[in-house]
């Protein structure tokens, strides 16, 4: 292998749904400086959300100017880009290099009609046995789909249709046909068995496969960085630049996770449990999903709850509690279980293990006992009810003891107690701060495109697990009991949600 100095440096970018992170990081994966640059997402009328792409492109022009005002000395040494982004998002493209339209970002949801209808001819099974996800309407097969019929003059112009990471690949290289394993595996697009387009499936829809990007591993190298891009970013030309992954994939790389048989748990505003295998686990109840790993060897099977720490912030508002820490102080000192109220995360639908995205948020079993406290216990157990559902159905195809977590959720000593509790799991703080997941996954593989690691294994053997938190045994009964009666809930009331 090539002999790198003391200090590698890699830039990464990690383009988010509300702002762009730029990040300058070792070679241990130790994060140098980062800077954000932030631009405004646009809600229509219809569902619509979208982003305009050249705003990805001057947050990194932005970023740039930042870093090298900031640490221009590290700038100077950059040896490799990185590039992490947000998913499930479609950006036609024109010959000429011109995005034709704003961008379809992952919470646009104008194919509702489209997904029920492609549901209604093929059948649920249908796409869920291609590519191991649901078919939902932010899937980027549905938006394409949506497009093709609601404006079919920008489809005819389309060639390529590109995720947020493929376009800024295409600024900083000028190669506008580079797609990754992990983007188009969670996008509804690929065979998990042939690890490529279904080219099948594309066709039955209508649409033409030759208008999305190669697909490659995300530690592949997609250019190198060109005179006008070097200019604008304050950087020189020629550097390496991967072809950059999901932010979800990256996210799990960057949590230590790049083995088979590993899994973690992220507890943000939204939380999912998932797990490195070789092989797909098509669940025949569809409640898990896929995503391609970087290296395109293996995949991440997921589940995902909707609203985590979101039910938190809006629980802290609802019963004015002044701060995170308060929180935790009035939910701790109320026993396991609640007293028998029970709370339902369902505040904007849910995604696994249900897929329902007209199921709603519910306190059950409201009494004269019950305090304010009690019903942020609640919130906090709901969640964590939610969580254990997850795992269970992970469950299925074998033991799993212990789970890394990252996410902003993962401060609060209490609430991870109690999910280490109903999930009668050990819980492994990791050495990665919670927003930086995704940039280290995202390093990772920028680095092991230019030979500076083997493998991505090899890559974060440098994420060390910081702490463990063992359930506490003498709680079992009562999450027992608490998880019987929560899981009678949504059936029961899956019905009312669905009336009009």
């Amino acid at each position: 292998m090539e002999r790198f100095p003391l200090q590698t440096v890699l830039l990464v970018f990690d383009i988010g749904t509300s702002g762009l992170k730029a990040s300058l990081v070792d070679e241990r994966l130790n994060i140098l400086r980062n800077v954000t640059a932030t631009y405004p997402t646009h809600y229509l009328p219809n569902g619509g959300v979208e982003q305009d792409a050249a705003d990805w492109w001057m947050s990194a022009v932005r970023a740039g100017l930042m870093l090298r005002e900031l640490v221009p000395e590290y700038l100077k040494r950059v040896d490799a880009i990185g590039i992490s982004g947000h998913m499930l998002g479609l950006l036609p493209m024109d010959n000429d290099g011109q995005a034709l339209r704003p961008a379809m970002i992952r919470r646009d949801t104008r194919a509702k009609d489209v997904a029920r209808a492609l549901e209604a001819t093929y059948g649920a099974d249908y796409f869920y046995r291609i590519s191991g996800n649901v078919l939902t309407p932010n899937l980027t097969l549905s938006k394409a789909v949506w497009l093709k019929r609601t404006e079919p003059e920008v489809y005819e112009r389309t060639v390529k249709f590109l995720q947020c990471k493929d376009y800024l690949v295409y600024r900083l290289t000028g190669n506008m046909d580079s797609g990754d394993f992990s983007d188009a595996s969670r996008a509804g697009l690929m065979n998990l068995s042939t690890r490529d387009y279904d080219y099948d499936m594309l066709d039955d829809l209508g649409l033409h496969a030759e208008k999305f990007p190669t697909l490659r591993p995300s530690c592949a190298i997609a250019g190198r960085l060109t005179e006008e891009a070097a200019y604008h970013l304050g950087l020189r030309a020629g550097i390496p630049v991967s072809v950059g992954g999901g932010n979800g994939m990256c996210e799990s790389v960057g949590a230590g996770v790049a083995q088979d048989g590993a899994y973690y748990m992220s507890l943000d505003t939204a939380a999912w449990i998932a797990g490195q295998s070789k092989e797909p686990f098509f669940d025949p109840q569809r409640r898990l999903g896929h995503i391609c790993t970087l290296d395109g060897r293996s995949f991440s099977v997921f589940g995902a709850m909707r609203c985590a720490g979101k039910c938190v912030n809006w629980a802290q508002k609802l019963f004015e509690v002044g701060s995170p820490r308060a929180f935790d102080a009035a939910a701790s000192n109320i026993p396991a279980g609640a007293d028998g109220l029970i709370f339902l995360p369902y505040l904007e639908g849910e995604r696994s293990p249900v897929y329902d995205e007209q199921a709603q948020g519910v306190f059950f079993g409201m009494t004269q006992q019950h305090r304010r406290e009690h019903f942020l216990r609640a919130v906090l157990e709901g969640v964590g009810c939610g969580l254990s559902q997850i795992l269970d159905v992970l469950r299925e195809r074998g033991e799993i003891l212990d789970l890394r977590i990252i996410g902003g959720g993962a401060k609060s000593k209490v609430w991870k107690q109690i999910i280490a509790d109903l999930c009668e799991v050990r819980l492994h703080d990791v050495t990665t701060l919670s927003d930086s997941a995704a940039t280290l996954g995202a390093a990772a593989a920028a680095g092991v495109g230019i030979g500076l690691f083997d493998s991505l294994s090899q890559a974060v053997s440098c994420i060390a697990q910081a702490s463990v938190l063992s359930p506490e045994e003498e709680t079992y009964p009562a999450y027992r009991a608490l998880r019987a009666r929560y899981d009678c809930l949504y059936p029961a009331l899956a019905p009312v949600f669905h009336q009009k």
